[in-house]
């Protein structure tokens, strides 16, 4: 394992036990001897990971007719009765 995974490790156990705590990030900052700004930061990397980005969510078909607007930046708005298909067609077309 490599040096920049190990610090990864303990930061992220750091967050989880500030979360545990129930203190403020300042409070336990200073009473772990932690330096603000790294704990920010590892803060900051500690929800990026949280969140999955680049993942798709499944869009169920349902039956009845959904309306669906699509608004293209250049001030068209178009209305789509529930086809995905086209939907997805029509957001392609930008």
């Amino acid at each position: 394992m490599n040096n920049l995974e190990e610090k990864r490790r303990a930061m992220v156990a750091m967050i989880e036990d500030w979360r545990s705590s129930g203190k403020s990030k300042k409070q336990y900052c200073l009473e772990k001897g932690i330096n603000e700004a790294k704990f920010y930061y590892w803060y900051s990397r500690s929800k990026e990971t949280e969140s999955t980005p680049g993942v798709f969510i499944p869009i169920e078909k349902r039956s009845g007719t959904r309306e669906i607007e699509v608004f293209y930046p250049n001030g068209v708005k178009l209305k789509v009765n529930g086809d995905l298909l086209l939907l997805s067609q029509l957001i392609r077309l930008y």
